[in-house]
């Protein structure tokens, strides 16, 4: 009798070590996860504007058909890149992902409270931002982000107050910029 108990826990928690596992890994071993499927539309720092979301596309996984996204994806290995773009209403955010997905920064529109915004991502090493590059005193509220990986996704999230609002929505998007245009300013690793 002890043997069959100890046979049946020991199927359980092999069951359940297993279940964990696959369940853990998953977001590394999907062949068309975010990460891919932003690389197969756009070079590294350059911000796009994804198409609207439909029930029969969607660029990325569970995108909201009443939202426009424009996304970013940076790549830091030639030093910091900046974010400029327009936030037109408080329910907009901008949050930062790393390849496999974790979310390591975002703010909203109601946190910034103006309509212009300039991001810096950099990782801590490269230090240009830090030791008073003459960029922080061109740009009033310049908003530097560190990030803990050389390569992620910014994504512009900007719900539609209506549909009469989505062509003013989508020009405000297209008019954001991700680049390593990095005027007045010397950065270095």
């Amino acid at each position: 009798m002890r043997t069959v108990a100890f046979n049946a826990l020991a199927v359980i928690l092999l069951a359940a070590f297993i279940h964990i596992t696959a369940v853990l890994s998953m977001p590394y071993l999907a062949p068309k996860n975010a990460w891919a499927r932003i690389s197969a539309l756009s070079d590294a720092n350059r911000m796009i504007v994804l198409p609207a979301a439909s029930p029969s596309h969607q660029t990325l996984p569970l995108m909201a058909p009443d939202v426009r996204y424009s996304v970013c994806r940076f790549n830091l290995d030639d030093g910091p890149v900046r974010l400029s773009t327009q936030i037109l209403d408080d329910l907009w955010s901008i949050a930062f992902y790393t390849p496999s997905g974790e979310n390591f920064y975002a703010i909203t529109g109601r946190e910034l409270k103006r309509s212009k915004i300039e991001i810096i991502i950099s990782t801590q090493n490269q230090v240009g931002v830090k030791a008073g590059a003459s960029l922080l005193d061109e740009i009033e509220d310049l908003i530097v982000v560190d990030t803990p990986v050389r390569n992620g996704i910014a994504v512009i999230r900007a719900p539609l107050l209506g549909p009469s609002y989505a062509a003013q929505t989508e020009a405000a998007l297209r008019r954001g910029t991700c680049s390593r245009n990095l005027p007045g300013s010397d950065f270095r690793r």
